[in-house]
């Protein structure tokens, strides 16, 4: 991957909150009668965020 690609992604990853505001790191969707993408609507960006960087690790290996 080229390095701009590189500085691009993060840069952009950057942009989006580490933890959620009401739950903080915790943003795993919680169990219930609502199937959820994270821990809640604010949560939303900090856990597609945590995925994008783990899935950025490995493309960078």
């Amino acid at each position: 991957m080229d390095q701009q690609d590189m500085r691009t992604l993060r840069a952009a990853l950057e942009a989006l909150p580490r933890e959620c505001r009401y739950h903080g790191a915790n943003t795993e969707p919680h169990d219930g009668l609502i199937r959820r993408e994270a821990c809640c609507d604010t949560g939303v960006p900090a856990h597609r965020r945590k995925a994008a960087e783990e899935a950025l690790a490995r493309l960078s290996g």
